[in-house]
């Protein structure tokens, strides 16, 4: 969901295309253009990778794909990132990005909501909300990263928050980003901050991100939410296999057969 100026970014891409080009874009202010290209790659033969492999005590779906390219980020500005996939025919799909900042000391911290984007997420027929049929019974209990957005790539991003980075950076106000996964795992960022801002839709929260936020304004700093429903589910983060958070889970009426691991 997010990396660190200069830390190594992987894609995983599925493709019927013989090859695309990433180009990858910050979202801001530049004197009437909102976006600023920072890098593109060279051409990529495309390959169409394995089907997705399907968890069915959790109806989840987790594509489980090979690394298609790998990419630096030495020289990006901490900040909000869409990566433009391109054909050689004109298709095109989006994926967001997050270069966060290390510290947003007597910064504005904007906030953003990929465990929100993954609980809607429809992309192989399942997300928090329903399966394949629409039905809210056959739902996904536990959505993972390890696959793509659904519609274009980026549509929670450019909907909810896209606009609000625009006009932040437009206004000059000093900017720190980072992701509610990131506070969950380390507040560290929202320490001294002069504010936090929870962008348009921020639904899906660990009680440990609801702490450290809560703990942040406690300790002076002011705290905005941009939109309805936020903090309104409850949700844990898992790892998937590695030291990193991959998976969200959210059971919401239904009840595991195996007791969670606390905090629920």
């Amino acid at each position: 969901m997010s990396v660190t100026p200069g830390e190594e970014c992987g894609l995983y891409v599925s493709t019927t295309a013989s090859s695309f080009r990433v180009s990858a874009f910050r979202i801001g202010w530049y004197g009437g253009t909102e976006a600023r290209l920072v890098w593109s790659s060279e051409r990529i033969p495309g390959r169409v990778q394995t089907e997705p492999r399907f968890l069915t005590d959790t109806r989840t779906v987790r594509a489980g794909w090979r690394r298609t390219l790998s990419f630096g980020t030495a020289g990006w500005p901490e900040g909000a990132y869409v990566l433009r996939l391109d054909t050689e025919d004109g298709h095109q799909r989006y994926v967001p990005l997050i270069v966060r900042s290390a510290q947003g000391t007597g910064r504005t911290v904007l906030m953003h909501a990929p465990a929100t984007w993954q609980a809607y997420n429809q992309w192989g027929g399942y997300s928090l909300y329903a399966g394949p049929s629409a039905a809210y019974a056959g739902r996904s209990l536990a959505v993972s990263f390890d696959r793509p957005y659904d519609s274009d790539g980026a549509e929670k991003f450019m909907v909810y928050e896209r606009a609000v980075v625009v006009l932040a950076e437009r206004l000059g106000i000093p900017l720190a980003y980072t992701t509610e996964v990131d506070v969950h795992r380390d507040p560290k960022v929202l320490h001294g901050a002069a504010a936090v801002i929870c962008l348009g839709h921020d639904e899906y929260w660990t009680p440990q991100q609801r702490q450290h936020v809560a703990r942040a304004r406690d300790a002076g700093t002011n705290v905005a939410f941009l939109g309805a429903n936020t903090c309104f589910r409850r949700i844990r983060v898992e790892h998937d296999g590695t030291r990193t958070l991959r998976t969200v889970v959210c059971y919401k009426s239904s009840f595991p057969s195996t007791p969670p691991t606390p905090p629920w």
